[in-house]
């Protein structure tokens, strides 16, 4: 059976028209351009699509836009489906009194055994606003789901990932997804806005700080193996060639996101790398346990839990006179048992409003509290003690290493120290242009660092001018 699926993108609408499989067939794939995104735009190029090319207007699957769904990777402890579901919607949900369609698929377990869970979730208001949309222009929905579910199951798809500690960056119109897996698995994603121009050397820059970014969330996990490999897609190779340096100068491999084995080939030789977010859609039954993300399901769902519990009021009236009756009875014995209680709370009262009981209290309460005074003030001085002899003194030694990382062209100057945490603030200052990404990692290279963070670039007077911030290696990490 034939499967549309629908994508709703930021600047344009994909659709692709095959079948849906552990192999999926690509038959026929659509664009149409949505400047600005917005219902109003969708739709406009939705139903030119459908009317040029007389497309399926049934069994259809809509995959939502990145901005009206919310994400989350959650742990679970080993349950049934029915309680993973119940567990996932009450994360999800946006707040108390908002109701939300949420999903999830199994991503594995940890080495403690607990399910790692892929979330989904759409407000409810927001699903019925695409719902309605898709109504009115006559077509019929079999599943709802997001872009990340498709990109999952390419993952896993792929046998060229399996076992590769890598990162995807996925363009879509102004932002770009980074992807960090490690050992084949996904671990970690994020999606950002891009500010400058592809294709310019501040394109370049950016892009280098976002996977330098993505790196060190990597290294400070502590849980994959060696990062080799960056991948793009939907993105030009033209305008990438600016990345390719930057990249390159963090140590990684940089190349375009490899053609997907299980898909046959697709028409007009097209590349899987420029319908991301919709041809992956089409893969089936590659995910662990077969579990599908779908939002309409869980929306279908939650619409008749809402109507199914105000018919179950109106069943429960006969049910609930009875029980009156009966609870009338009971609630005679209730006032008996309640009156002897009430004397003896009476007793208990007089005892504790006594003068004499109340002078003790106070007396021994205030004894409680100078003795808690004096076990914090204690503690703090015995943790600021171990703190002070944990990170190496700051002396010239230590500044003629930091110093050595930048070279003779780059000089730094200290600007503050917190003994306490092991932070240390410099300025790293060069008549020319400092390489940030290679200069950060000659100074993780030091090994007297546990983490290195830059916090601005600027120039001034013929100098530029970069500040950092960072935690010195204790010595009982460094032994």
């Amino acid at each position: 059976m034939n499967t549309t699926v629908l994508a709703l993108q930021e600047e344009q609408v994909l659709v692709a028209v095959g079948k849906s499989g552990a192999q999926p067939s690509v038959q026929a794939l659509y664009s149409a351009p949505a400047h600005g995104g917005g219902m109003e735009n969708w739709e406009k190029a939705i139903g030119a699509l459908w009317q040029q090319h007389r497309l399926p207007t049934r069994g259809i699957t809509l995959v939502l836009p990145d901005e009206a769904v919310a994400t989350k990777t959650i742990t679970a402890p080993s349950m049934p489906e029915n309680k993973l579901e119940e567990l996932v919607r009450h994360e999800m949900r946006p707040r108390e009194d908002q109701l939300a369609a949420a999903d999830y698929v199994p991503l594995g377990t940890d080495a403690e055994g607990r399910q790692q869970l892929f979330c989904a979730a759409c407000r409810k208001e927001t699903m019925e606003e695409y719902l309605a949309m898709t109504d009115r222009l006559g077509l019929r929905l079999q599943s709802v789901t997001v872009t990340m579910a498709g990109r999952l199951k390419l993952l896993h798809a792929m046998q060229s990932m399996q076992g590769k500690t890598c990162i995807w960056l996925c363009f879509e119109g102004s932002s770009v997804l980074s992807l960090l897996v490690e050992n084949g698995e996904y671990r970690y994603s994020s999606r950002s806005r891009i500010f400058s121009e592809p294709g310019t050397v501040d394109f370049g820059t950016e892009m280098t700080r976002n996977v330098s970014g993505t790196m060190q969330f990597h290294t400070a996990s502590r849980s994959g193996g060696t990062l080799t490999d960056v991948y793009y897609a939907g993105c030009s190779d033209d305008d990438f060639e600016v990345c390719l340096a930057g990249i390159r100068g963090l140590g990684l491999k940089v190349s375009r996101l490899p053609e997907c084995r299980a898909f046959r080939a697709l028409p007009n030789g097209e590349r899987l790398d420029d319908w991301l977010g919709c041809a992956e859609t089409l893969i089936r039954t590659v995910l662990r346990a077969n579990k599908e993300l779908d939002l309409l399901r869980s929306y279908r769902r939650l619409s008749r839990g809402s109507k199914g519990q105000t018919g179950l009021l109106h069943s429960f009236y006969t049910p609930i006179a009875v029980c009156l009756v009966v609870c009338a009875a009971v609630w005679c014995v209730f006032l008996q048992m309640n009156s002897s209680l009430s004397h003896r709370t009476d007793d208990i009262n007089n005892w504790l409003n006594d003068p004499t009981v109340i002078e003790q209290y106070n007396e021994a309460a205030e004894k409680q509290q100078r003795n808690d005074n004096l076990v914090q003030g204690l503690q703090q001085v015995r943790n600021l003690t171990d703190a002070l002899a944990t990170y190496p003194q700051v002396d010239s030694a230590l500044m003629s290493k930091i110093g050595a990382a930048g070279g003779a062209q780059v000089s730094m100057v200290l600007t503050g120290y917190d003994a306490a945490t092991g932070a240390l603030q410099f300025d790293a200052q060069s008549g020319s242009v400092i390489d940030i990404p290679s200069y950060v990692l000659k100074l993780q290279k030091t090994g007297l660092f546990r983490k290195v963070d830059y916090t601005g670039y600027t120039y001034e007077d013929g100098v530029y001018v970069l500040s950092l911030n960072c935690i010195l290696l204790g010595e009982e990490a460094a032994e």
